[in-house]
């Protein structure tokens, strides 16, 4: 039987055993995911389209965990980023979704329960699915059971698809040796990084030029408000508060114990303690030493226990302590900002400009990493710090790291590090490198060549390291060509 026949026909293998393991745990990341109403579209894939509510349940708990991760509440420009990363996360989601339906990829209806009665938050003291804990949960959510599970299908869908892209990356002996040479060399370079914004002060618009531009543009400029409108321009109910949360630890206080507790801080603040004191005291969220200040955040983008608990609460109001998950809270609003929508004459200057913004930074950024900064570094051989300082740009060493980029998102483009495996020790690189729509110029410090005599010793261990690590850019590199073949809007 073949791969794909294999793959039609359910989960008996230890193949599709696999596939299965990961999608219980990628949904037990995701699984309190309710459904909601229509509220707006975010995109369309091939006529698809992505609702703004799926759009903020995920946008949600992605900032939720990456706030946790990082220890701070992240800033408007971070969130911003988050935001489009998520967008992006859930067109490729169906964009394999529908590759997966194109091929004949099918789940059965024992597969959705063999995934149901792995998941462990469905699974009572005595190590058994549980009926009852599976109602309740689907009630928790506001999910109906149907809706569920056609999103468990959709999870099976996307697995079996991209456990079979894996199968298709392979490792051949010169692959594994370049393989080795490229993770055992190593860089040593000091970077600039150059972004466009740097020069939006020298972006100067006359009222004339926006006019003629205007004159020739008015349909660009529609067209980019229309697309923009739920993004920028339609803006939802923002709450801005401060919170007390009080988690539930091994070998801690219980869920119940930790209401009391918190209910003695709430009766605290409000005999007149300060707010903020008392979470810098007492809460347990990474923005404790803030004060427990969330900053200004869209109410549609709260979990569902904090919209409830914050409903109809002016600014200086407390929230009764609730539980939410694993922790209890405590809000006090500090601000309500009503939904309002910008029209298109409020903004259609300031669209103008900045459509015209972004025509010229790209020219201004590149004629001085090419024409100042890059000519007076290779003449001089070190970074120019007066050129540099004037810009507000810095020149970071990077200290000894692998010429393979991997996920590392700080590290320097492959693009330079491709060419500082072979470049002379102390040499500028020779051209400016772009990427992600920065421009980067850099100079190599030092490199350590690898010792090529460890190469047959390690090179069982190092095949599956790198099979592993080919199979996730096989599929990665598949996915992005799915969505250039697609209709995305």
């Amino acid at each position: 039987m073949g791969v794909l026949e294999q793959m039609r026909s359910g989960s008996d293998s230890t193949f599709m055993q696999v596939v299965l393991a990961m999608v219980v745990v990628a949904f037990v990341f995701m699984y309190a995911s309710p459904q909601g109403d229509i509220a707006g579209v975010r995109a369309t894939v091939n006529g698809v389209r992505i609702l703004d509510t799926d759009y903020g349940r995920a946008y949600r708990d992605q900032l939720r965990t990456v706030e946790q991760q990082q220890g701070r509440t992240l800033s408007d420009e971070d969130q911003k980023q988050l935001g489009e990363q998520v967008r992006q996360r859930l067109i490729e989601q169906e964009v394999l979704l529908q590759e997966a339906h194109r091929i004949g990829l099918e789940v059965s209806d024992t597969e959705i329960a063999r995934m149901l009665v792995g998941l462990p938050f469905l699974i009572d003291d005595d190590g058994n699915f549980s009926t009852d804990m599976y109602d309740r949960f689907l009630k928790r959510q506001q999910y109906k059971k149907d809706d569920f599970e056609v999103r468990l299908r959709k999870e099976l869908l996307r697995g079996k698809l991209r456990q079979l892209a894996y199968m298709g990356a392979s490792v051949s002996e010169p692959a594994l040796r370049e393989a080795f040479i490229e993770q055992e060399t190593r860089v040593d370079i000091t970077m600039v990084r150059i972004r466009p914004s740097a020069f939006e002060d020298d972006v100067v618009i006359t009222d004339a030029e926006r006019d003629d531009w205007l004159a020739e543009n008015e349909n660009l400029v529609k067209e980019t408000y229309d697309r923009d409108l739920s993004r920028l321009y339609n803006h939802p109910e923002q709450i801005r508060y401060r919170m007390i949360r009080l988690g539930v630890q091994k070998d801690g206080p219980s869920l119940a114990d930790l209401v009391p507790i918190l209910n003695g801080v709430r009766e605290e603040i409000v005999a007149g303690a300060d707010f903020a004191e008392q979470a810098q005291r007492w809460s347990e969220d990474p923005t404790a030493m803030e004060g427990g200040d969330k900053g200004l955040r869209a109410v549609s983008q709260l979990s569902l226990e904090m919209q409830e608990a914050t409903e109809g609460l002016v600014a200086g109001q407390l929230t009764k302590v609730f539980p939410a998950g694993s922790d209890v809270r405590l809000v006090r609003v500090e601000e309500r900002v009503e939904p309002r929508i910008d029209t298109l004459d409020d903004v259609r200057v300031d669209i103008a400009e900045a459509l015209m913004r972004a025509e010229r930074l790209p020219a201004l950024a590149a004629g001085f990493a090419e024409d100042e900064l890059l000519a007076q570094w290779t003449t001089t051989g070190t970074p120019p710090q007066e050129l540099l300082d004037g810009r507000g740009l810095a020149a970071r060493p990077t200290g000894s790291i692998p010429t393979q980029r991997g996920s590392n998102l700080f590290a320097p483009p492959q693009e330079v590090l491709d060419a500082a495996r072979t470049a002379e020790v102390g040499a500028v690189l020779p051209e400016v490198f772009e990427d992600g729509g920065s421009l980067y110029v850099a100079q190599l410090n030092d490199r350590t060549e690898p010792d090529m005599e460890r190469f047959e010793e390690d090179k069982d261990k190092l095949r599956e390291v790198v099979l592993s690590q080919r199979r996730v850019a096989f599929f990665e590199g598949w996915v992005q060509m799915l969505k250039s073949q697609a209709t995305i809007e």
